[in-house]
């Protein structure tokens, strides 16, 4: 029994082995490097293979995984540069032998691709063609025109992406345009001899459609007469997708809906009538949202939003908000909110706040009310409008020492502020390109006896662009000037401009950047100039890094900005990116500076 139990045991062995040499003996692939490869870049390449390099640090750290070369890794390689060439014009791409170098050990492989790109396809013609002249006319005019959105072009390298991006704008212009059936496909002529294609477009535009009947489900306890009042369509007005898109994104803002989703009831008969069903979703109606977390400068925060949606009726919503930090040992806010309060893209929103705030330079205790209007222009441009009521009980020990304090510890302050916001930023929570200005102007009046009248201007400007592969440069511009009005001569404290932490000179403490006293406690100022300048790169996979130089100061009068008292400060932080948005540690110092202290931060968020 014995000895068949060992014959058994070699016999094993013996079929596994070659498996098990196989796996010991087939190298991990260190590096790839590509030659011959003029209109792409290397990185484009080497995103496109499924087989990739990597070290030891990354596997054990930056979890990439390890590829193994085998005899079928070439013809992967092959097939992957083929039809990715093939895809971008190259149709005569060569491939030449692969190198390949071992280290020692027979464990480690560097991989070198050679290619011949040659001449690439190009356009040479462009026609649509269609029983519907008008339709032809008319997009060969569009086609021509030097803002057209058109991109395969006479002249234009071949790139199967550009063919199917114009297929479905030429689609999406018909169906906009009433014709909801609308089919549109491409002939491409192809002469690889002369390097040049003919594209030609078949269009079948189908009958011209209206929208039918509009008809709701899943509207339980928001009144269905606010759904219609947010479409911009009706029974009868010629088809358009793009106005059904405009619809859906009204209703969803209604703010009470998990899915509001406008379905057209497209069918095979292809009726010119197009009925619309908006499915509804709605969200529950009592919802508690809570967080917690740890900042150099606030220490432990906490925050607990209990949310009530159709309060009393009409898609209001209601916010009981409640937070906890070093900076504000308490604030409690009830904030009721009407949507579509005077057209579908306006919001009405009711703020009653009472606040404890500790500051660097002031301590105090606040009450207020806000009545503020929200309107949303485009897309990319929105204004607010605010009324404001607030009281002020300060703590007039925890001001600085200067000779003109003049302050009550117990005023208020009332007036108006309006809010002008232009952005174009793509991802809106995690931006890599486009520009977001900022422009608020705040009056503060005599009308209910505020002691301390003033016009404050704020602007901020910030830009996103991504300049290599893996960098996106950062930039921020930030201006600010406030003036006392009339016969007053004094800022309230919170008014005033500090700088300085994790969201402004980073080689600062939070409000250490500007004038002081003798104690070195900040007494704020009424102008002041920051900027910021950040490339971010991307490491690995969730992981990337920042590099950066902050710039700014605070200044006591509002006229008196010198650019040449600027302070800087240089640093580097590490990002990681989360479902909520990234994570991040900074390190800084000022730079061309007496002061040479380090300052860290962490912060959920960039710094801006």
């Amino acid at each position: 029994m014995k000895t068949n139990f060992i014959h058994l045991l070699i016999l094993c062995l013996f079929l596994y082995l070659p498996h098990l040499l196989q796996g010991q003996t087939d190298p991990i692939v260190r590096k790839i490097k590509i030659q011959g490869n003029e209109t792409f870049s290397d990185k484009k390449i080497k995103d496109l293979l499924s087989t990739k390099a990597s070290t030891w640090i990354g596997r054990k750290f930056l979890g990439q995984e390890a590829s193994y070369y085998t005899r079928d890794v070439d013809l992967l390689f092959q097939k992957e540069l083929k039809h990715y060439y093939y895809s971008e014009g190259f149709v005569h791409l060569q491939i030449l032998p692969t190198i390949t170098t071992l280290n020692k050990r027979n464990t480690k492989i560097r991989i070198t691709l050679r290619l011949q790109e040659g001449a690439p396809v190009v356009i040479n013609k462009l026609r649509f063609e269609s029983s519907d002249t008008l339709w032809r006319q008319q997009l060969l005019q569009y086609s021509r025109q030097p803002k057209t959105k058109i991109t395969a072009l006479p002249g234009i390298r071949f790139r199967d992406d550009l063919i199917w991006n114009d297929r479905n704008l030429i689609n999406q212009q018909m169906v906009d345009h009433g014709y909801a059936y609308a089919i549109v496909e491409p002939l491409i002529n192809a002469d690889s001899t002369k390097n040049s294609a003919t594209i030609i477009w078949k269009l079948n535009p189908g009958p011209l459609n209206h929208f039918g009947p509009i008809s709701i489900s899943g509207a339980e306890y928001t009144p269905e007469r606010l759904i219609y009042k947010q479409l911009t369509i009706k029974k009868g007005d010629q088809y358009s997708r793009q106005a059904l898109n405009i619809s859906q994104q009204q209703v969803y803002q209604l703010g009470t809906f998990r899915i509001a989703s406008l379905q057209a009831q497209l069918n095979d008969a292809q009726t010119d009538t197009i009925p619309i069903h908006i499915a509804i979703t709605e969200a529950p109606r009592h919802s508690v949202k809570f967080g917690l977390g740890y900042g150099r400068e606030d220490y432990v925060r906490a925050f607990v939003d209990y949310q009530i949606l159709n309060f009393t009726g009409g898609a209001r919503r209601l916010n009981l908000f409640a937070k906890h930090s070093r900076i504000e040992p308490y604030r409690f806010e009830a904030t009721v909110t009407q949507p579509a309060a005077f057209s579908p893209n306006s919001t009405l929103a009711l703020k009653t706040a009472i606040q404890k705030t500790e500051e660097p330079g002031y301590k105090l205790f606040s009450s207020s009310a806000d009545l503020s209007i929200l309107q949303k222009i485009n897309k990319n441009l929105s204004a607010t409008f605010d009324l404001f009521y607030e009281t002020i009980n300060l703590d007039t020990t925890s001001l600085a020492l200067i000779e003109d304090l003049d302050i009550l510890d117990n005023y208020s302050k009332n007036g108006f502020s309006a809010t002008l916001i232009v952005n174009n930023t793509l991802p809106r929570f995690d931006p890599s390109s486009g520009w977001m200005v900022t422009v608020r102007p705040k009056f503060n009046t005599t009308l209910l006896n505020s002691e301390y009248p003033f016009l404050k201007l704020q602007t901020e400007v910030k830009h996103y662009q991504r300049i290599l592969e893996p960098i996106i440069l950062a930039m921020r511009f930030k201006a600010g000037t406030i003036k006392p009005v009339g016969n007053n001569s004094t800022i309230p404290v919170e008014e005033r401009f500090f700088a300085g932490g994790s969201r402004s000179v980073r080689g600062w403490a939070r409000q250490e950047l500007g004038p002081v006293d003798e104690s070195e406690t900040p007494t704020g100022g009424n102008s002041t100039v920051e900027f910021s300048i950040e490339p971010r790169i991307k490491i690995y996979g969730p992981l990337s890094m920042v590099l950066f130089l902050d710039g700014g100061n605070v200044w006591s009068e509002a006229n008196a900005i010198n650019l040449s008292e600027l302070r800087y400060a240089m640093g580097s932080g590490i990002r990681f990116s989360t479902p909520i948005g990234p994570v991040g540690i900074d390190l800084a110092r000022p730079v061309w500076d007496e002061t040479k202290k380090w300052q860290l931060h962490f912060n959920i968020g960039h710094a801006f």
